[in-house]
Parts: C-alpha cells; sequence; structure tokens
C-alpha cells in the first residue's frame, strides 16, 4: 500500500481518449473520509467532492471531461489499490458498494469475517436475497485487509449491497469470557454494539451462542455484550451522545446462535428463486468458500452436528414467542419492514408482549476439552503483502502506471 499524511494527495492523470469513467479505490485502512478533486487536460478543477465515510471498496464516477484525479484525506490516508475503468459494466470482483442501510430490517452481528456464513448459515442469502429485507452486517474484529475483501465478496455473492461495518476491536484469540471482556472492554464492547442498535435500528438481530460455539472468547463476549446492549439501546440515560445522533431504540427480536431456551430451527435447504433454484444453505456455502484463507480450518458452514447454523434460541423478544419456530420474523408487524418483496397484508391483533426474556449478562461458559484450529491462527497465517497501486483501463488504449514506494511487510508462514 502507500501512505499519504493529511497535507498529501495521491494523483494520477490520463489521456483523454482513454475514455476513463470509474476509478475503483481499495482503501488498505478505512479513512474517516476523503477528497476526490477531478481536473481537466489543462490542470483546471472541474469537481471537488467529500465523501464522508468512504466504503473500504470504493467506486467513484469520473467526468467525461476529466483527465485527471487527486485523492486525499485530512487525517492521512493508506491506498491499497486504484483502477481505472472506462465506460460499460464493471467486470466480475468489482463491486460498486451502497453505504450501509439507514434501517435495518435484520443486523447481523459477527465476531470475525466469515462467522456470518458459519455459523448462521443461510441467514443472509434468505433474508437479504430471497425475501428482499435490508441487511446490515457488523464485524467485531478481524478486518485486516485480506479478510475485508473475502467478505466483501462472500456478502456481495449472498444477496448484500450495502456496505457492511467493520468495528475497530482487535483479535486476541482467549477461551475465556472474563479474558475475552478484558481484551475488548466490556463497557466500550457494549457502547459500541448500542450504537448500532441505535444507528440501523433493527427490528431483529442475530448473533453468536453466549458460550461462544467451539469456545472462542471473542464469540462469548459478542453475544454477552449484545444481550446488555439491546434493552441499554431504548434506554434514553445511557449513553447521551449516540441518543442524540441516533434516538433510542427498541429492537423487537434478538436471536443468539445455539441458544438453549425458546429454540427455533431454521430450514435453510429450501430452494431460493433469486438464486435459481439454489438453496440458502449452498449459496452459504459458495460465499464461505470466497473465505479462501480459513478454508484449512473449516470446509463447509456448519450444518448439523453441534454447532448447527439451523440452531437459534429467542433471547429478547418484545412480541411474545414464536409459535411456529421457523422464521426470525415471526409476530413482528410486515408495516415495520423496511423492502419486504410480498405486500403488507391487512392489519392483525398483534399477540401481546410477554416479559422480556433475557439471557445471563455473565453466563458460566466451560471452554471444550478439545480445540480446534481458532480464526485467530488463521488470521496469522493470512498473507499480509503489500498490493501494488494499479491502474488498469478496460477497453482503453492507454496505460498509466503510477508508482510510489511502497511500505512493505513479509508474509507470515
Amino acid at each position: 500500500y502507500a501512505a499519504y499524511d493529511g497535507d498529501q494527495a495521491f494523483s494520477l492523470v490520463w489521456p483523454v481518449e482513454a475514455g476513463v469513467r470509474t476509478a475503483y479505490v481499495k482503501w488498505y485502512a478505512q479513512p474517516d473520509c476523503a477528497i476526490l478533486v477531478q481536473s481537466d487536460a489543462s490542470g483546471a478543477e472541474l469537481s471537488r467532492e467529500t465523501i464522508e465515510e468512504p466504503n473500504f471498496n470504493d467506486v467513484y464516477a469520473i467526468l467525461p471531461e476529466a483527465t485527471g484525479l487527486a485523492i486525499s484525506c485530512e487525517s492521512g490516508c493508506k491506498i491499497a489499490e486504484v483502477t481505472l475503468y472506462s465506460g460499460g459494466t464493471l467486470p466480475d470482483g468489482v463491486y460498486d458498494w451502497q453505504p450501509p442501510v439507514k434501517k435495518a430490517d435484520l443486523l447481523v452481528v459477527s465476531a470475525h469475517c466469515d462467522d456470518e456464513l458459519l455459523f448462521f448459515g443461510g441467514a443472509i442469502p434468505y433474508y437479504a436475497g430471497e425475501r428482499g429485507y435490508q441487511v446490515e452486517v457488523v464485524y467485531m474484529a478481524n478486518g485486516d485487509r485480506a479478510r475485508v475483501d473475502e467478505a466483501l465478496s462472500g456478502l456481495w455473492h449472498a444477496g448484500v449491497r450495502n456496505a457492511p461495518v467493520f468495528l475497530p476491536l482487535k483479535d486476541v484469540y482467549t477461551q475465556t469470557l472474563r479474558l475475552a471482556l478484558i481484551n475488548w472492554d466490556e463497557q466500550i464492547t457494549t457502547r459500541l454494539l448500542v450504537e448500532q442498535i441505535r444507528r440501523f435500528q433493527p427490528e431483529v438481530i442475530v448473533t453468536h451462542d453466549l458460550n461462544g460455539e467451539y469456545g472462542h472468547g471473542a464469540h462469548m463476549a459478542t453475544a454477552t455484550c449484545m444481550v446488555n446492549a439491546v434493552p441499554l439501546a431504548a434506554d434514553a440515560s445511557f449513553d447521551p451522545d449516540t441518543v442524540k445522533t441516533y434516538g433510542v431504540w427498541q429492537t423487537q427480536k434478538l436471536y443468539l446462535h445455539l441458544y438453549s431456551e425458546n429454540q427455533i430451527v431454521m430450514d435453510w435447504n429450501q430452494p431460493l428463486a433469486a438464486f435459481d433454484g439454489k438453496t440458502a444453505l449452498e449459496v452459504a456455502n459458495e460465499a464461505y468458500h470466497m473465505h479462501v484463507s480459513q478454508l484449512d480450518y473449516h470446509s463447509n458452514v456448519f450444518y448439523g452436528g453441534d454447532f448447527s447454523s439451523t440452531d437459534f434460541g429467542l433471547a429478547y423478544s418484545a412480541v411474545g414467542l414464536d409459535a411456529a419456530k421457523n422464521d426470525f420474523f415471526e409476530h413482528i408487524d410486515p408495516a415495520r419492514l423496511s423492502s419486504a418483496v410480498a405486500p403488507t397484508p391487512a392489519p392483525s391483533e398483534t399477540p401481546a408482549p410477554t416479559a422480556t426474556i433475557m439471557p445471563s449478562a455473565t453466563p458460566v461458559v466451560t471452554a471444550p476439552e478439545k480445540q480446534g484450529p481458532t480464526l485467530n491462527e488463521a488470521q496469522k497465517q493470512n498473507l499480509l503483502g503489500i498490493t501494488s497501486i494499479l491502474f488498469v483501463f478496460l477497453f482503453a488504449a492507454a496505460v498509466i502506471v503510477v508508482r510510489k514506494q511502497r511500505d512493505k511487510k513479509q508474509p507470515k508462514r
């Protein structure tokens, strides 16, 4: 990657006959904002745009008369790759991500990049792709560059078009909840989750097992802090700053993977029209296989067995207990949903709310007797080598290569 201070800009130029219409920027680290300046052949400024909260991989439109682009960030930035394209359809693997959703139907909170598929199975392809719901994915840790690209490819394949959120928590493997909460700081983690709930206003949240699936402390901490965050997000006295920014929000339902109470079993084996008859499980497996760095540790999405991606429990409800027990959105008023495919049915009597059902905020966690390879260990084996700054003109005759001294990292074995 190439690093730039706040008073520096990454610049490139091209001949007008190249017909550049799109710049595809892959940030090595996600900046707070970015300033894009386009110029013509004489160097005169054509446009100046400030991009608030750029996506990790972002597509920017280039003016027809532009022959130059400068990218800068007031706080400095690190750019992994820039690719220029002429007009037409973008090639496979170049995704035009939309910003994170304004209002989520389903919020999926994943400790690491790949857990959203490995442990939650067909939830994303079914609800995002098939039912057309607004699904927002939040990753707690593992935001290093190689894993980010894998996550983005997997989510796009599963039907997500709004960029996920990568929280800045450090991925440190532990086998206990106590150590995980020390590493992340329980108060900070809970506050971060409250902020996500208030920002995205989900009807339903899905997250990890209180016991950490195979015993990963980060999974335990994610579930435990989410249990605390759901009621706090509706409490106006908690974290006034995010109340001022987003207001308070009452989530209707919280599901935990493998939770032992109020259990439901999801059927990920039904064919989905949105994916040409493939099942949600098949799509989830295809998406998971885009997490190439993790395939030596888990070859497929868990289906059946101790960590089955079909098994969840209702840990919190403002709309009563499930009856059919086969849909995260059972008892959710369709009028509350932002983008359901089916038309809103005639109003029906809403089930009476039940008392809040909450797991213990400090559950007793027993580490499994035998630990498999951990996600953190897999991360350590990721290739973190440099990514050169590449400029490719598709369907154009001219190729401009801009080189800058890069910081290099040696791959770990």
